[in-house]
């Protein structure tokens, strides 16, 4: 029998109506309703205060899976056994655990590792990361070219006295490189979009800023058409004109040429 038909087969013997059950575990009706026809997994503080009001030890109840297909769950009815269970979990499978976890971490550090970097045609590399971090509050950005036996060709570190990081670097088509990123040392606001431009040999071309007051996050560059840019950023908004708890972020998509020049 599936958890949810049990918990109605419970409510029903001992006369208590969908609301009721309501008011006396303070479990909304409607999720109420959606556990019993099966359409959600109740989430384990809703098990225990429904096993509350029903006088009823919910983690004893067997689980069965849909059509016969396999369902792991851990149904935990204090918070004592909580901290038993998982570290009987962990234990048993620390090995597993560590597996997955590199294998997830390593998928995404990998990706944005790799936009930091630029192989070019003569197997030199060009790299962009973020350096000088002395606290959260001073960091700047490095351009590095190396040639194809790691021997360093060119240096430029571009920012300013607070925080400067570097999120992905593309080729122009004049064989120039753009990095994107985020700064404090610059801008209108507290955090603002910073790209910044410099040439095959390393000088610095142009460098602007992209924000209003609040934070804005650069991320990601592409090339989207002729000698016009996208960037992809992260633009804070705010419920009042300072930042408070009544903040949040959405994305933020902006095109430039290959001067910084908004299109």
């Amino acid at each position: 029998m599936k958890i949810g038909e049990h918990i109605k087969e419970i409510r029903i013997s001992k006369g208590f109506t969908q609301v009721e059950l309501s008011d006396k575990s303070g479990i909304a009706v409607r999720t109420i309703q959606r556990i019993e026809n099966g359409e959600v997994t109740p989430s384990i503080y809703s098990l225990n205060a429904i096993g509350t009001a029903l006088d009823v030890k919910l983690n004893e109840i067997p689980v069965v899976g849909n059509d016969g297909k396999f369902e792991f769950k851990i149904v935990i009815s204090n918070l004592n056994n909580l901290f038993i269970d998982s570290r009987m979990l962990i234990k048993r499978n620390w090995k597993a655990l560590i597996l997955i976890s590199t294998f997830f971490f390593g998928i995404l550090y990998f990706k944005d590792l790799k936009s930091l970097y630029v192989n070019l045609s003569d197997n030199s590399t060009i790299s962009v990361s973020t350096i000088n971090c002395g606290s959260k509050n001073e960091c700047d950005i490095e351009f590095v070219k190396k040639d194809s036996k790691g021997k360093v060709l060119w240096k430029r570190i571009i920012g300013g006295t607070s925080y400067d990081k570097a999120r992905q670097v593309v080729r122009t088509k004049d064989g120039s490189y753009i990095v994107v990123g985020s700064t404090s040392s610059f801008g209108k606001g507290n955090y603002d979009v910073l790209v910044a431009k410099v040439n095959s040999n390393g000088e610095l071309l142009w460098q602007k800023t992209y924000g209003e007051f609040l934070n804005d996050y650069g991320l990601r560059i592409s090339s989207v058409e002729k000698n016009l840019y996208q960037i992809e950023a992260n633009k804070q908004i705010c419920a009042t004109f300072n930042v408070s708890n009544d903040c949040f972020e959405q994305q933020w998509l902006f095109k430039i040429d290959e001067s910084g020049i908004v299109k």
